[in-house]
């Protein structure tokens, strides 16, 4: 099956979700915490990946407006 490309207005959404997450994180990664536990000594992971856990308020915050921006409603 041939792959079909995403509407115009699809584009548009996961751009500006992509904004979105962009300045979401600017704004709480100063919040998150790091846990770098389980990775081998000497590992640079965390220069390639890095899994932060932000506080669950600013976590339903991004969720609530990525729902918006992709036009999905909103959770409670």
């Amino acid at each position: 099956m041939a792959a079909v490309r995403p509407s115009a207005e699809r584009i548009a959404r996961l751009a500006e979700l992509a904004d979105l997450h962009t300045d979401w994180e600017r704004r709480h990664l100063d919040q998150a915490e790091f846990h770098p536990e389980g990775r081998k000594a000497g590992s640079d992971y965390q220069q390639h990946y890095l899994d932060v856990n932000p506080p669950v308020e600013a976590e339903d915050e991004f969720h609530r407006l990525a729902e918006q921006v992709m036009g999905l409603g909103t959770t409670p």
